[in-house]
């Protein structure tokens, strides 16, 4: 997640902890580019996230893939990916994604479970995957890409499921909520109840994708990158605009029409990630 604020402390923030990785490791997987860098202490957890862009992907290819190639930082500490990111007191953050950058904690510093480094990893690239096939470099955050499709997207393609909230308790917070718009407020809500929007995010953008299908989701980021901000490619591929698809999707909770599917069962593996520790 980016927020306008800090994009220039971002764009000029390698002179922090990012400029003090000097060590280099280029890789080409399936075509895909990455250039990950990180310092000499590093060894155990630089294999690890090779390992991990190893097997992002396949599941990175169900967009298209990655079009520009991708830098990875790998940060020592949680106070270097802080202070990387500029932003203070995010206990839970462990990764920072941007158009072709992704900022990693070491994950030996907050989990011991290789699955759950690969899930994040594929994560945080399919933010990159999208960020590149909607707009450049120089126009990619005036798409203004909501959070509820940027994370669901991004949750939906690592199969993170299990880590968020049930499509029941969603349902549960939107009832419990009423006077809250988790579409058009998901940003500032995220601050303060990150589970509760990933997982409104994750649901809604199935029910996107399973109404619509993945063609008309890859034609949406098509249409950004001609030109359009999200909300007026969203009406020109999906056919409805935004507001009628939040209706249908919040109708589709509030009457429990997904009553007779079943949850993925959450993960118990040591280290496992809570909700929102990637943006």
């Amino acid at each position: 997640m980016i927020h306008r604020a800090c994009l220039f402390l971002l764009l000029v923030g390698c002179a922090g902890p990012l400029g003090a990785l000097r060590v280099e490791t280029p890789l080409t997987i399936s075509g895909q580019r990455f250039t990950l860098r990180s310092d000499e202490r590093s060894a155990a957890d630089r294999q690890l996230l090779e390992q991990a862009l190893q097997k992002a992907t396949p599941g990175l290819a169900r967009w298209g893939g990655l079009e520009l190639p991708v830098t990875v930082y790998l940060l020592a500490t949680h106070d270097d990916l802080e202070a990387a990111v500029h932003r203070r007191g995010f206990g839970w953050l462990r990764a920072w994604a941007r158009y072709d950058d992704v900022i990693f904690q070491a994950p030996s510093t907050w989990t011991t479970s290789q699955p759950v480094v690969e899930q994040l990893v594929l994560h945080e690239l399919t933010h990159c995957l999208l960020f590149q096939r909607s707009g450049t470099r120089e126009t990619w955050l005036e798409k203004k890409i909501p959070l509820w499709f940027r994370e669901g997207m991004a949750i939906s393609t690592a199969v993170q499921a299990p880590l968020y909230p049930s499509l029941e308790d969603s349902a549960l917070w939107l009832v419990r909520n009423p006077t809250l718009d988790a579409f058009r407020d998901g940003e500032v809500l995220s601050e303060g109840q990150s589970a509760e929007m990933y997982g409104i995010a994750l649901h809604a953008f199935n029910f996107l994708e399973r109404r619509y299908g993945t063609a008309h989701i890859q034609g949406l980021m098509t249409a950004m990158r001609k030109g359009s901000d999200f909300e007026t490619a969203f009406d020109k591929t999906i056919g409805v605009p935004v507001v009628r698809f939040q209706k249908d999707f919040e109708n589709y909770l509030r009457l429990r029409a997904f009553r007779g599917i079943r949850r993925p069962q959450r993960s118990d593996k040591a280290g496992a990630v809570t909700p929102g520790q990637g943006m």
